[in-house]
């Protein structure tokens, strides 16, 4: 009986004797050991693997919060240079502004009475040519109701209190006042969210080297590439940028000079020639005769 195992089970009923052979045993013993040494080196392995995926994922978040803070670093040096970039190209603008002015105050003073085109050339000038003209050259004001607040050329600036030249003219305008396109053309520029000095504008490229702006709006209405005829809408007047109150600033550009708009806004067809005195700084010679030679050509 030694190779047995007698298991004794007693209750209500009696009681009931059970063997088990030896081997039966042996067996449940090695695998109770066996079982164990599994159980446990499962855990063993389950722990070596989650420290494992630990020290992969700690490794995972220092490379992506590393990567993250040289994306911010390579931001901040974008940001920094793009500042410095504006910076520079305000300054050139400003200074060929300054430029300008000043070569027109020298004109002006220099041969006061010589206009920059011949009299026998507006003689010859059309009616059809003259509206042409009226078209594609940025004439009369962006805003249905007119009262200037700035003028072009040096003034204090109203929040900075530095002498600064202007390079446009401010218009009295209620928010969200509607703003039109003063010639034909093409929308070149559009920001519609408000960032930097102007804010939310747009800038309208003309015929012939002519460009318009128009900012500190409230709202922009039109879309880059969008083709846009004289007095349709542009935007709404506002407050973005750095602005003392609701107002429209309003540039006309010439190629890389910035000249003074005063004139352009009371440009029409009863003062058709009055232009052409006073805005001394475009070629207007050349410039007529070049449109003039287009619309022949466009006839024929």
């Amino acid at each position: 009986m030694k190779n047995r195992l007698i298991i004794t089970v007693s209750d209500v009923s009696g009681t009931k004797s059970y063997n088990i052979h030896q081997f039966v045993r042996k067996f449940l013993k090695i695998f109770i050991v066996v079982a164990l040494l599994v159980l446990g080196s499962s855990f063993w392995l389950i722990s070596y693997l989650n420290k494992e995926i630990t020290e992969v994922k700690q490794t995972k978040e220092e490379q992506i919060s590393s990567l993250e803070k040289k994306e911010k670093e390579l931001l901040a040096q974008n940001s920094f240079y793009s500042n410095q970039i504006k910076g520079k190209v305000d300054d050139i603008e400003e200074l060929s502004s300054k430029l300008d002015h000043l070569e027109e105050i020298i004109g002006i003073k220099k041969d006061d009475d010589a206009g920059p085109i011949k009299r026998a050339t507006l003689a010859t000038m059309t009616t059809v040519e003259k509206v042409f003209m009226l078209k594609i050259i940025p004439n009369g004001s962006p805003l249905k109701k007119t009262v200037i607040t700035s003028s072009y050329g040096y003034r204090t600036h109203p929040i900075t209190k530095k002498k600064k030249f202007h390079r446009g003219i401010d218009f009295r305008a209620r928010m969200r006042t509607k703003v039109y396109a003063t010639a034909d053309g093409i929308v070149s520029y559009v920001r519609s969210r408000d960032r930097g000095g102007f804010g939310r504008v747009v800038k309208i490229m003309h015929g012939y080297g002519f460009q318009t702006v128009y900012a500190h709006l409230n709202k922009t209405k039109v879309k880059l590439g969008q083709v846009i005829r004289k007095g349709e809408l542009v935007g709404l007047s506002g407050n973005s940028g750095t602005s003392s109150g609701p107002h429209l600033h309003y540039e006309i550009r010439y190629g890389v000079k910035i000249i003074s708009p005063y004139y352009f806004t009371k440009w029409n067809m009863k003062n058709y020639d009055t232009i052409f005195k006073k805005q001394r700084r475009i070629p207007w010679e050349s410039l007529v005769k070049l449109i003039s030679d287009h619309k022949k050509i466009v006839q024929q």
